[in-house]
């Protein structure tokens, strides 16, 4: 399974985010600078969490991005089916003229059931099983 781009900086921002002590923000510039990612692609990536309540934005003087309290108990296959936006991400059959679909073909059932048992194992975990003992090596 491959994981697009969008959730791989997604990921990387929440679990920045969630080590983080509660009170201490984030700003674009910083992640910007930390990850070395775009700041048109942050900007995108902050949206999307921001609007699916899984970090809280304020603007201004004391703004920043926070991680919000439903990043931090959300399962990680959870997470990450949020984050890939795609309700049959392995395969599609009506994505192109598929010349088997009419011919029971079992391509798509095998692999819904194979990315069943991947977001079910992530679903093992939460943000907090992710974090590093020394940020501070890290960064």
């Amino acid at each position: 399974m491959k994981l697009n781009h969008f959730t791989d900086f997604s990921m990387r921002v929440l679990m920045y985010l969630n080590q983080k002590e509660d009170d201490q923000r984030s700003s674009l510039d910083e992640l910007t600078a930390t990850f070395k990612i775009s700041r048109n692609h942050l900007i995108k990536v902050v949206q999307f969490l921001a609007k699916n309540e899984l970090v809280e934005t304020k603007r201004g003087k004391n703004g920043g991005i926070v991680i919000a309290m439903k990043a931090q108990v959300i399962l990680i296959g959870n997470l990450i089916h949020l984050l890939e936006q795609d309700e049959t991400p392995v395969v599609n059959c009506d994505a192109k003229p598929c010349i088997f679909k009419s011919h029971n073909c079992k391509l798509k059932s095998v692999f819904t059931d194979a990315y069943s048992a991947f977001i079910s194992s992530l679903n093992q975990y939460k943000l907090s099983d992710l974090e590093f003992t020394n940020w501070s090596s890290i960064f």
